[in-house]
């Protein structure tokens, strides 16, 4: 999933690294970090407007569809905090590069997969690739900069990938209506070439921690946990029923997940997520509103392409050019809602894009065979991208300034963690409208739209957990 909001999170993460020690701001750092933090946010950009064409070329069943959205997702959600880890012990640099390597190489797998399951497989290389470059190319930007000069490198690094992220799937729309999805995918090659050479040469060798612990248990019960369960919440909206399999997974990823609890309390404070962390309210519910939140925004990013492709027939390039709103609203906006953070506190803010993002759902269920985008289409897209920029840029703020200072990485961590989570139970639960055509496309649809709007609300509601505490400053001052 890719979207200028997820941008405006993962930027927290190099917002609160530690002010530099013996580092100098360099143009160069940044290029080289911005660049490979595109890449992050291009693929699932590409892989919305490119999906209804995968599925028609690779003759996929709707349950193959989510697993192509999903693999991407499940790296992503499960692996970013270790990847920083990772990045402490051998080296940032050293570990950007690789995920940087191993996107290339998804990339290529999915370009030339010959079936579904090498596709399958570059997805999540892809995802593995972008859970190793987001926390590591955010660290190298952050130690990069001096506390002074951060924000504003954070900025730029912001309003790059929102470009990138905007111009993808415009250009993927463009290659599809005159060629392959697969030329989509592999335009991505020379890009990856470009910040491995960009990132080898522009970016200093720093020292690597050699005691820095990885939580390798962690990691692997995580991704275990959120693997069994979106495999069976994906066979059951497939029809599958309560078949063994779905028992079988969904045991397993309730199994794995349990254990994970006992293993992070366990390890205590060396644990992948410390347990004193979710001691404070705050971060509770601000955890559970993303996860609440970032659902329905995923449901509608990856939908609406899709049924304008499938469903109302309008032009791939048209629906790759659907969301350009979307992110130009959310990045012009969104720093504009630091006003309400210091006027209203911290719930106002949220409760209101929470509310904002459910009435976006509802305008959507006016989308059907005939829609066009600016009547059917556009009203809804705008109302999404109001919500999500009320709330994103505040919740960003929230995260980093509820915990102590030497906390607020690992926080923003989890925090961006579990709205990957959100979406891929989101689309975990897309088989029955991946699976429709003609009218009943439409259905399925709408009845996405309405649970999407309940969630929306639950969200809102998820705010009250929250401490009211004080009016707070906006911390992304670029």
């Amino acid at each position: 999933m890719s979207s200028a909001s997820l941008i405006l999170a993962d930027r927290g993460l190099a917002l609160s690294e530690p002010k530099a020690v013996g580092a100098q701001g360099s143009t160069k750092v940044l290029a080289a970090s911005s660049l490979g933090g595109c890449l992050v946010f291009v693929s699932s950009a590409v892989v919305t407007v490119a999906l209804a064409a995968i599925g028609r070329d690779m003759r996929l069943s709707p349950l193959d569809l989510q697993w192509v959205m999903n693999a991407e997702l499940l790296p992503l959600a499960a692996l970013t905090l270790v990847a920083g880890a990772l990045g402490d012990r051998f080296g940032q640099k050293r570990i950007f590069l690789g995920g940087i390597a191993l996107y290339g190489l998804g990339a290529a797998a999915i370009g030339f997969a010959p079936s579904f399951a090498p596709l399958i497989v570059g997805r999540f290389l892809q995802g593995l690739g972008e859970a190793v470059i987001l926390p590591n190319g955010l660290s190298v930007l952050g130690r990069a900069f001096p506390a002074d000069k951060k924000a504003r490198a954070v900025g730029i690094w912001s309003a790059a990938a929102a470009v990138a992220s905007g111009v993808a799937p415009v250009i993927a729309g463009a290659i599809l209506d005159h060629g392959s999805w697969r030329t989509a995918f592999l335009m991505l090659l020379p890009i990856v070439a470009g910040a491995l050479v960009v990132g080898a040469a522009w970016i200093s060798k720093d020292a690597p921690t050699g005691d820095a612990r990885i939580d390798v248990g962690g990691a692997v019960l995580s991704t275990v946990g959120l693997g069994g369960l979106g495999a069976g919440l994906t066979s059951l909206t497939n029809g599958s029923g309560p078949n063994l399999w779905v028992l079988v997974t969904l045991i397993v990823g309730l199994g794995s997940f349990a254990g994970l609890i006992v293993s992070q309390r366990r390890l205590g404070e060396n644990a992948m997520l410390p347990p004193s962390l979710f001691a404070a309210r705050s971060v509770v519910g601000a955890n559970l509103f993303s996860a609440l939140l970032y659902g329905p925004f995923t449901v509608m990013l990856t939908l609406i392409p899709f049924v304008m492709i499938r469903g109302a027939h309008l032009s791939t390039l048209a629906a790759g050019l659907a969301f350009i709103p979307l992110q130009v609203l959310i990045t012009v906006v969104s720093p504009l809602a630091g006003m309400l953070c210091r006027r209203f506190g911290r719930r106002l803010p949220l409760f209101a894009g929470g509310t904002v993002v459910a009435l976006g759902c509802t305008m959507a269920l006016r989308v059907g065979p005939n829609a066009t985008y600016w009547a059917d289409i556009f009203p809804g897209i705008l109302l999404l991208a109001l919500g999500m920029s009320l709330a994103i840029a505040p919740l960003t703020t929230l995260v980093l300034t509820s915990v102590e200072p030497d906390r607020a990485g690992t926080a923003s961590g989890v925090n961006s963690a579990v709205s990957r989570a959100g979406s891929l139970f989101a689309i975990a639960l897309l088989g029955g409208v991946l699976q429709q055509g003609g009218p009943q496309l439409f259905s399925g649809f709408h009845m996405a739209m309405a649970v999407a709007a309940v969630a929306s609300v639950f969200a809102t509601l998820a705010v009250f957990v929250i401490e009211p505490g004080p009016h707070v400053d906006f911390i992304p001052r670029d």
